[in-house]
Formats: C-alpha cells, structure tokens, sequence
C-alpha cells in the first residue's frame, strides 16, 4: 500500500510540474508608442553594429612565430 501511494504522489508531482511549464504569463500588451520606440532602439543599435568592426575578423596572430625555427630550417634534430 505504501509503494502504492508514493508512487501516486509521484505521477502527479510529475503531472503538476508539466502542467506549471505549459502555463504562460500574464500577455504584455504593448502600446504603438512603445513599439516605435523599440523598433528605433532596435535600428539604432543595427547601425552601430554595422559601424563596429565586429564583422571584420582580424589577422591570426602567431604566439609561437620566435619560437619555431625558421622555414627553410627543416633538418630533423
């Protein structure tokens, strides 16, 4: 009988934690001015993207360019 009932609490604590996942908060209805204002926001930000140097990716520095030999060094030591 035991076995029984933790196994029924069980099911539905399961049951109860998806049903809590599915709920959905309160809507946030936005007014038309505040939407302008995010949509500006939003193009303000894309333009300074588009000035940033984030999409240009510099040259690979070489951390071990003075400890390598050079190329023309190949001889096995």
């Amino acid at each position: 009988m035991r076995r029984v009932a933790i196994a029924a609490v069980m099911i539905l604590l399961l049951h109860e934690s998806a049903f809590a996942q599915s709920k959905s908060g309160p809507a946030t209805v936005r007014s038309d001015a505040e939407r302008k204002q995010d949509a500006e926001i939003d193009k303000a930000y894309q333009e300074a993207v588009k000035r940033s140097n984030l999409g240009v990716h510099p040259a690979k520095a070489d951390p071990w360019q003075t400890v390598r030999p050079a190329d023309g060094d190949n001889a096995k030591h």
